[in-house]
């Protein structure tokens, strides 16, 4: 008796386009008609909507779509597929990524001045975070679901899944996590799941097939999601960290799983050293250290997220180029070019005092600049950018 929707797919398309304006200022984008999934018996499409109205009805599904402890239903999964809860189950991790898009959605309401629309979803983040603060606090750390008849999984009380990487990260990048409780979910992560291979998704992996689990438990432990180190959820790791000001451990992170730092391990590893695998094997797998399923990840894409908008701080807004690095504090400063909307920008960070985040003077072009964002130019000239991190 399981559904046969997954509860994230709808959320993602929200980032993913708030980005992608945030990138390129192609606003229009929101008003293409684009068909939804439901046909007729003519495979034709039933109805077709903007953009815009496909993001504000994937926040609607959600927000509808609740189960008993007011977090939204798993469905079939979550990105962790593997998962499969009986129907009513309910997941944390959709419950963060729900609150990551409705901060993006209540921003983007914002720039395209639609006030109403923003303080309207400001209501919903609002609930739902004091929701999942009541509910999915374990004492230690985050849960990570109810099943149907309101049991936990990611909690001190299992015997097997006892905490689960991604209820921990996604509770930092939603803004969900009280300031004490995010520290402390980031501490069991490097506590509990950290090795020196990367971070496990969960810990300790079921062992022996459940019917009630699903596919995770056909895994031996330490194997793929059933306590390996799934490389895709290592990077939400990463940016969590940057988000608390935590340089050094973001860049741990970064560096161990890196396939290319994995040459002196090539015959525990026997992956290529210029693509992430998916996975690797887990400590509590007789091969940990073993990388497997290389070019089948979406860890790449990611890292890329985390390196260079997160640990170098460098990322687009609708107001032009943040600068909001978070660094080991031994780096003395970084160079980087970057490509904006068709303007090339070359960005020196100098770090005078060893710190590891906090951009108190920008330069553009000689010229100081309130705050840490770099304005939108369209002269097709090279701008010149000089950030100071100062306590």
């Amino acid at each position: 008796d399981r559904p046969k929707y997954y509860s994230d797919d709808h959320l993602w398309i929200i980032l993913a386009v708030t980005e992608y304006l945030k990138e390129t200022g192609d606003f229009d984008f929101l008003s293409e008609k684009i068909p939804f999934y439901e046909k007729g018996k003519d495979e034709t499409p039933l109805e077709t909507g903007s953009v815009l109205e496909h993001l504000r009805r994937g926040i609607e599904f959600t927000r509808h779509n609740v189960g008993a402890h007011g977090l939204p239903l798993l469905g079939f999964a979550d990105w962790n597929d593997t998962v499969n809860l009986r129907t009513g189950a309910e997941s944390a991790f959709t419950a963060n990524l729900y609150g990551r898009a409705l901060l993006a959605m209540i921003e983007l309401y914002q720039q395209i001045k639609l006030p109403d629309n923003s303080l309207h979803l400001m209501g919903y983040y609002d609930e739902m975070r004091e929701q999942f603060n009541q509910v999915a606090w374990d004492g230690e750390w985050y849960l990570r679901y109810f099943d149907a008849d309101g049991s936990v999984i990611g909690s001190q009380a299992n015997a097997y899944g006892k905490i689960f990487t991604n209820a921990q990260s996604w509770a930092v990048l939603s803004g969900f996590a009280l300031p004490e409780r995010a520290r402390q979910a980031l501490d069991a992560v490097y506590k509990h799941l950290n090795t020196a291979n990367g971070i496990k998704l969960s810990t300790p992996g079921f062992n022996g097939y459940d019917p009630d689990k699903g596919g995770v438990s056909t895994y031996p432990p330490g194997a793929k999601e059933n306590g390996g180190i799934f490389l895709h959820a290592n990077p939400w790791v990463m940016i969590a960290e940057t988000m608390l000001g935590n340089g050094e451990r973001a860049f741990e992170y970064y560096n161990q799983i890196n396939p290319a730092a994995k040459n002196d391990k090539i015959d525990e590893f026997e992956s290529e050293p210029y693509v992430y695998p998916q996975n690797i094997l887990g400590d509590e797998h007789p091969q940990f250290g073993l990388g497997r399923n290389s070019w089948l990840s979406g860890t790449a894409s990611w890292c890329y997220q985390a390196g260079t908008k997160y640990i170098l701080g460098i990322r687009p807004s609708y107001q032009g180029l943040q600068v909001d690095p978070c660094i080991l504090k031994d780096w003395p400063g970084f160079k980087v070019c970057r490509q904006f909307r068709g303007i090339t920008y070359e960005i020196e960070v100098q770090n005078p005092g060893g710190l590891s985040k906090g951009v108190k003077s920008l330069m553009v072009d000689g010229t100081h600049v309130a705050g840490n964002v770099i304005p939108l130019f369209a002269d097709g000239k090279i701008h010149k950018v000089v950030a100071i991190l100062e306590g």
